[in-house]
């Protein structure tokens, strides 16, 4: 089975993060830099406000039209109120 990646190299993504007393939380906005081979929807960002580092992390393709919208009905779902 071929690897997912829904997003090309460049392009900006919001990057979730879960935190285990809060819920699912925006992490930042970062631009993809790589794809990881052979794991699904993973990726090289780098972040806006940290030019000089680099990360590697899961990219939420449902969240990203409006990432506030799916942080509170992600959140719902799983019984955290915001």
């Amino acid at each position: 089975m071929p690897t997912v990646h829904s997003f090309d190299l460049g392009d900006y993504v919001s990057v979730f993060q879960m935190h285990p007393s809060k819920g699912l939380l925006l992490e930042g906005r970062a631009a993809i830099v790589d794809k990881v081979d052979d794991v699904d929807e993973q990726y090289v960002v780098r972040f806006e406000n940290e030019q000089d580092e680099t990360y590697e992390r899961f990219v939420d393709r449902e969240g990203q039209e409006d990432p506030t919208r799916y942080i509170r009905e992600f959140n719902k779902k799983i019984g955290y109120a915001a």
